[in-house]
């Protein structure tokens, strides 16, 4: 081998260790900017979620004054769906003013745009108890307009939260009741 080639040989060898090493930096860069991004969106995510929450208090708060029993009151809410289910125009449109928006909720969580667990945290309860307590007045919608899917989200999302069934509504822990 002649020194020309043995000066090649090590350029060439030089050259594919730069090349390795420039590729892993390149490889480091993507997987951080993968993460920053990831990590932005669930900023954001996570923004988008609490913003909708506390924007939609006024308005929940609204219906409340205009005839929306507590979402928790089987009673009142049963009340307010038989009223809806007999034709009340005014209850059917506190109704389904007050589905859409949860219904809202669940599409942009389904979406990926709300976090479902911003949601479980800050009103999971909420949703879980609308869900179950205007079961009747969902299933009938479905039944009247043919759409097997209307409120499916709201469904979806009911089924993501936790369940807080076993503690009574003051606080206390199940077990000490």
């Amino acid at each position: 081998m002649t020194s020309y080639e043995r000066w090649s040989l090590l350029v060439s060898l030089g050259s594919f260790v730069v090349s390795v090493v420039a590729f892993g930096a390149l490889a480091w860069q993507l997987r951080m900017l993968a993460q920053a991004t990831r990590f932005d969106h669930d900023r954001r995510r996570t923004q988008a979620t609490l913003e909708y929450l506390s924007a939609t208090m006024d308005r929940r708060g609204d219906l409340r004054e205009r005839g929306i029993p507590d979402d928790r009151d089987t009673a009142g809410v049963t009340a307010l769906v038989n009223r809806g289910l007999a034709g009340e125009v005014e209850a059917i449109r506190l109704i389904t003013e007050y589905l859409a928006i949860f219904n809202y909720l669940a599409v942009a969580a389904q979406a990926d745009a709300f976090d479902p667990k911003i949601i479980d945290q800050a009103r999971g309860g909420t949703v879980a108890a609308v869900q179950r307590n205007y079961r009747p007045w969902i299933d009938e919608q479905r039944e009247r307009f043919g759409e097997p899917l209307l409120y499916k989200d709201l469904d979806w999302l009911a089924a993501q939260m936790t369940s807080r069934s076993a503690s009574p509504p003051n606080g206390t822990p199940a077990a000490q009741v």
